[in-house]
């Protein structure tokens, strides 16, 4: 395999550092995703290195990026996938402005992406650079393709970007082996062992509108089973009461690896977990920390959380109904039917009449992959070097990624963009005022992920 000296590495994230500032200054924020002027960024960056690009609309401005770098066909190709649209910031409660990218004197760099997810994306473009560098400018052809896909709307679902793309260009990439994505190469501390996760699986989404009626009337005379009373009695209950646990391969190999690395009552703790007959019953008499609790919970539940609430006009009037929107998120080999038996348990028969109106006609899928293969190997491989003594842990993902979107064409898709193992705050940083990444942390990411992907598309299988 081609080497690189420190004095190439120096240069590369140089570089590498100069784009990532660049995507930060482009305002993607979703909605309403405007990511043609990212696209084209990349893609003068691809041309500057003679690498050919397309860039696909799915409506005016919501720009998706394809290339590949050809390999010598021996080994199915590898995909790395990324989103470039942003959620909203609010500049007056930020210590620079989000699109400014700015630099601080200690390394510290600012901007609305920095963590979710434009550090991935430039270290993917990092790595295509340098693999079009160390191979094709040397007349070396790795045994895989490497595709690169950015993405348009990751964050309101997909549908001009992932969706989109896997409905009406598949042919472009669903040769795929194995996908790259967001969602995992996080680090987290428990009882003092390290550990960074890897995504292996990602629940799915059935959001619904709780609805309540009742009798409407003048507010000077209380009504106890009113609509909107009634209502808030169901918000309570779902709010405050976790659902059954069901265990999944993903789970059982997270709890796993937790029972074998971990010592003393904590490893028996989660190795009774898995063994359980009552495992509802052992999760309540837990005593992790409050943040640890609930993401616990959350990755061997389905949830169903209360995120909005809409009733009445007018402040002397009982409305007649009362609505709030819940969250849904399902746990893979969960129904929408199972789902639902569940939350009218949470209700119980005085709230057997409140109306589920679900938001879309089907759930969207929850997903897992087998934690195998060459992908996994090199992943393991690199980070036995980069990370020794690091833990990788397999995780279900409570939220959602363009996995579902990619996944279903048959291509095996982990997250992980790797963050070294002392920066622990990653994800808190996501969507959060202030969003930032240590310049230290990015270059980790583009050297691990380079490592991983030039071990997986040169290794025989």
């Amino acid at each position: 395999m081609p080497y690189m000296q420190e004095s190439d590495w120096a240069t590369a994230l140089a570089d590498a550092t100069r784009h990532f500032i660049d995507l930060l200054q482009i305002d993607t924020t979703n909605p309403p995703g405007n990511e043609r002027p990212a696209a084209q960024h990349i893609a003068n960056v691809l041309a500057q290195h003679n690498i050919e690009s397309v860039i696909l609309e799915s409506a005016p401005r919501r720009a998706n990026l394809i290339t590949r770098l050809k390999g010598d066909g021996s080994l199915p190709p590898l995909l790395m996938m990324g989103h470039m649209d942003v959620v909203m910031a609010e500049p007056d409660k930020w210590s620079h402005p989000p699109f400014s990218g700015h630099k601080r004197a200690d390394g510290m760099i600012f901007g609305r992406g920095a963590t979710d997810m434009k550090q991935t994306v430039a270290a993917a473009l990092a790595t295509l650079l340098l693999i079009k560098q160390n191979f094709h400018d040397n007349k070396l052809l790795p045994k895989r393709d490497v595709i690169f896909l950015a993405l348009a709307d990751e964050e309101t679902g997909g549908t001009y970007g992932a969706q989109w793309m896997a409905e009406h260009h598949a042919d472009l990439f669903s040769d795929a082996e194995f996908a790259l994505n967001e969602g995992g190469g996080m680090a987290t501390d428990i009882n003092g062992v390290r550990y960074m996760t890897i995504q292996a699986g990602e629940k799915g989404t059935s959001r619904f509108w709780l609805r309540a009626r009742g009798t409407p009337g003048h507010g000077s005379i209380p009504m106890p089973n009113a609509g909107i009373v009634r209502l808030a009695d169901a918000v309570h209950r779902l709010g405050s009461t976790w659902l059954p646990i069901h265990m999944t391969a993903t789970t059982r190999r997270f709890l796993q690896v937790l029972a074998d690395t971990q010592t003393g009552e904590s490893a028996a703790f989660f190795q009774q977990l898995l063994e359980s007959a009552d495992p509802d019953s052992l999760m309540a008499q837990a005593t992790f920390d409050p943040t640890m609790q609930r993401t616990l919970n959350a990755i061997l539940r389905n949830t169903a959380m209360p995120t909005i609430l809409r009733s009445g006009g007018q402040l002397n009037v009982i409305p007649d109904v009362a609505e709030a929107g819940i969250d849904g998120r399902l746990l893979p080999g969960q129904s929408r039917e199972d789902f639902e038996r569940e939350i009218r348990a949470v209700l119980g028969p005085g709230l057997a009449d409140l109306e589920i109106e679900w938001a879309t006609p089907e759930p969207a899928i929850a997903l897992e992959s087998e934690l195998e293969g060459p992908l996994l190997d090199a992943i393991s491989e690199v980070m036995a070097v980069h990370a020794p003594g690091t833990h990788l842990l397999p995780n279900l993902v409570t939220g959602g990624t363009d996995a579902k979107a990619i996944a279903p064409l048959g291509i095996k898709v982990f997250g992980f963009s790797p963050h070294p193992a002392d920066d622990l705050h990653i994800f808190e940083r996501a969507h959060a005022h202030d969003e930032r990444l240590h310049e230290k942390s990015f270059h980790y990411c583009v050297r691990t992920t380079y490592a991983i992907v030039e071990r997986v598309i040169t290794k025989d299988v």
